[in-house]
């Protein structure tokens, strides 16, 4: 009997664990697809954080890119964030809180967020566009969803 409960919890333990990776991976791709398809842009005065975006060649075939969010004027809860590019690339976009946990940047501190990927390729991606889905909720509990066109330069 034993047997069989120890079966029956570890199958309950999979089926979890399976449905929060399909969630997860509903949840990005909805967010991919709706950051896509935006037209309308926060600009940079609309922004409650600061950002400082940086793309550089690591090497013949590799580009380095990364942005960082930092420096909020308000309290920053269950941050998630997205950041894609229009490149033609097979890999994922760096995200957070999707994924993994969401997570908290405090106007009080020096804390930020990281999102940085890598575009595989020998070509010039100059002309690549980036753009950042971030949601998070203010002190209040209000939701709020920003989406926002990188600037380079």
């Amino acid at each position: 009997m034993k047997k069989y409960a120890v079966l029956i919890i570890s199958l309950f333990v999979l089926v979890g664990c399976s449905t929060r990776e399909e969630d997860s991976k509903y949840a990005y791709l909805e967010y991919k697809s709706n950051l896509e398809k935006q037209t309308e842009f926060t600009n940079d005065e609309g922004l409650e954080f600061n950002t400082f975006f940086n793309i550089e060649r690591k090497s013949e075939e590799e580009v380095k890119y990364s942005l960082v969010i930092d420096k909020p004027k308000n309290n920053m809860h269950h941050v998630k964030a997205l950041l894609v590019h229009d490149y033609s690339s097979d890999t994922a976009f760096p995200s957070v809180g999707i994924f993994d946990e969401s997570r908290e940047l405090t106007s009080n501190s020096n804390d930020k967020i990281e999102l940085s990927g890598i575009i595989n390729s020998t070509e010039d991606i100059s002309s690549t566009n980036f753009k950042l889905y971030l949601e998070y909720d203010n002190d209040m509990g209000i939701s709020n969803k920003i989406y926002y066109e990188v600037k380079r330069g």
